[in-house]
């Protein structure tokens, strides 16, 4: 867990008792539940592949000049180790995908799909802000834009010449959407045109949060449901695992006995709430899961 884990591995070092208690209760977790589950050759190839990935980003962090065998040394880890690891977490995910009926992950599909995770989309647009002004004045220079680009008017040198987008204005007005920058974090307006326009017809004025865009969507394609559904159930397990962890795992650890010595005094912590805001409350994450990742934020 501490290698896979940094910061799992500074909360350790530094005996803190709520860290020690989430590790100590996720391999009482994963001992139990994988337990549960029989091995076979899919999950052992899945956890190889795991392992490689893990084994491949940790060498390029370490860089030149260092071995990955003084890495697994100095963790005090052998390969085998981290394999059992990897493999009791395909293990888990099996364990609680194996229920999940084929309903609901087409009913998650759907949900998913109508809020534009899964779609793939080229989108050009030109954004007259309102920021620095009116909302008139915005309006009238993007119909005056949209005059032109009707009359035949190159998009992309217009857009990087007037747009007011600094994230797309050097690729003259162009965003690549997909499982990295997701079209789901954008503006509602934005992302419903980017999403129902036809292909390469420019939009009507497109009004967002951030003023008026034109629209032009160069191409767009879904992600079909047999294409991903070995995803979704592996999302909606670790959702399982996640309510197991939190609601469950209680009424199986019969006692708790962390040494004394593992645990130190932690300073005290003055400032806003762990969310930024005062009174803010951290989400409980079980370890060995990935946080959700934050897509870029950008004017659209």
């Amino acid at each position: 867990m501490k290698t896979v884990e940094p910061g799992i591995e500074k909360q350790i070092d530094a005996g803190d008792k709520e860290a020690l208690q989430q590790v100590l209760h996720f391999q009482v977790m994963t001992d139990y539940l994988s337990s549960k589950v029989k091995e076979d050759a899919q999950m052992k190839k899945e956890a190889d592949d795991s392992f490689k990935q893990f084994e491949a980003y940790t060498k390029q962090q370490l860089g030149q000049g260092k071995k990955i065998e003084q890495f697994y040394a100095d963790k005090k880890v052998t390969t085998e180790e981290l394999k059992t690891f990897f493999l009791n977490q395909i293990k888990m995910i099996s364990y609680f995908s194996k229920d999940v009926p084929e309903a609901e992950k087409k009913k998650k599909y759907e949900e998913a799909k109508n809020l534009g995770f899964l779609t793939k989309a080229d989108v050009r647009h030109i954004l007259v802000s309102t920021e620095k002004r009116s909302k008139a004045e915005a309006k009238k220079k993007a119909e005056a834009l949209l005059q032109q680009l009707r009359a035949g008017a190159d998009f992309a040198k217009l857009a990087k010449e007037n747009t007011d987008d600094p994230g797309s204005k050097e690729t003259g007005g162009l965003y690549h959407y997909d499982d990295q920058q997701s079209l789901a974090q954008t503006d509602e307006a934005y992302k419903k045109a980017a999403m129902t326009l036809p292909i390469n017809k420019i939009s009507d004025l497109v009004e967002s949060q951030f003023g008026y865009h034109i629209m032009r969507v160069e191409s767009r394609t879904e992600q079909p449901y047999d294409q991903i559904k070995g995803d979704l159930a592996r999302a909606m397990a670790q959702e399982k695992e996640q309510q197991f962890y939190t609601e469950k795992l209680k009424g199986i650890i019969k006692e708790e006995n962390i040494p004394a010595s593992m645990i130190k005094q932690q300073p005290v912590q003055q400032g806003p709430g762990p969310s930024g805001q005062p009174g803010g409350q951290p989400v409980q994450q079980v370890p060995g899961q990935q946080p959700p990742v934050q897509a870029p934020s950008n004017q659209k």
